[in-house]
């Protein structure tokens, strides 16, 4: 996908890692930087999915942290 940014955005920081940063709170903010709302949408709903699928592995006792 050719990503469509904001003009002069900021550099978005990272503290705990990419998927921390995107989807629980850290400091990436996908609305703030990206300027097509198409595209705002896929990556939301693309994150929802991945997300949810997280979350199911976990409750069902399927996912093994390290």
């Amino acid at each position: 996908m050719d990503w469509k940014f904001k003009k002069d955005i900021p550099p978005q920081g990272s503290s705990d890692g990419f998927w921390y940063d995107i989807t629980d709170g850290g400091y990436i903010r996908p609305k703030e930087i990206l300027g097509d709302e198409e595209q705002l949408k896929i990556l939301n709903e693309a994150l929802r999915i991945v997300s949810n699928f997280e979350w199911t592995i976990k409750s069902k006792g399927i996912l093994e942290q390290f």
